[in-house]
């Protein structure tokens, strides 16, 4: 815009030194003219800028609200595919619930061979609660073959809880175990 300005003011005195009074209002005229036309132009153009970036707006919120659409349908339907999908593999899910629960027996049995006759009786009773635990587990794993699609869930769950609770109890036994409640480190 200020470029034309200053176009328009060299045009003025351009015409104005060289040009007889008559030539001088012709040319101011042309000036004016020229200048009003220049002006509604850009009021035009910025109009036309104006109008396509309201329409480029309104398609991305249109793509915006059409994508959310999109997640949300597919948020909703994932906990029935996973369902689905879950019941599918629960022999998969049988297979890795017991090598955990072999590597949970595994490390059981060493710490029932290395405990000693002199051992304290809350280390006796930690084994005997890691060995209940265990054998809990094994009967909640034994159950999968019963599994229906109705009571898959629960049972998956259950085994989850017990396989879990096992591997708490042997992570006790561990030498390295820190107390309840504590840090393990210098008081």
């Amino acid at each position: 815009m200020r470029a034309m300005t200053w176009v328009a003011v060299a045009l003025v005195l351009a015409f104005s030194t060289g040009c007889r009074d008559r030539d001088r209002d012709d040319a101011a005229s042309r000036i004016d003219n020229a200048a009003e036309e220049t002006g509604a132009e850009v009021r035009d153009g910025a109009e036309d800028v104006g109008d396509a970036t309201a329409d480029a707006a309104a398609d991305v919120g249109d793509a915006a609200d059409d994508a959310a659409n999109d997640v949300g349908d597919a948020v909703d339907d994932a906990p029935d595919k996973l369902d689905d999908e879950s019941f599918e593999r629960r022999d998969e899910f049988g297979r890795e619930a017991r090598e955990r629960l072999a590597a949970v027996d595994r490390e059981l049995a060493e710490s029932e061979r290395t405990i000693s006759k002199d051992a304290s009786d809350a280390q006796v009773k930690a084994v005997a609660a890691a060995r209940d635990a265990t054998n809990a587990a094994e009967r909640s794993l034994g159950r999968l073959g019963n599994a229906t699609a109705e009571n898959w869930d629960a049972l998956r769950n259950e085994i989850d809880d017990a396989v879990d609770a096992a591997e708490a109890r042997v992570r006790e036994l561990r030498p390295d175990a820190k107390p309840m409640g504590g840090t393990g480190g210098p008081s």
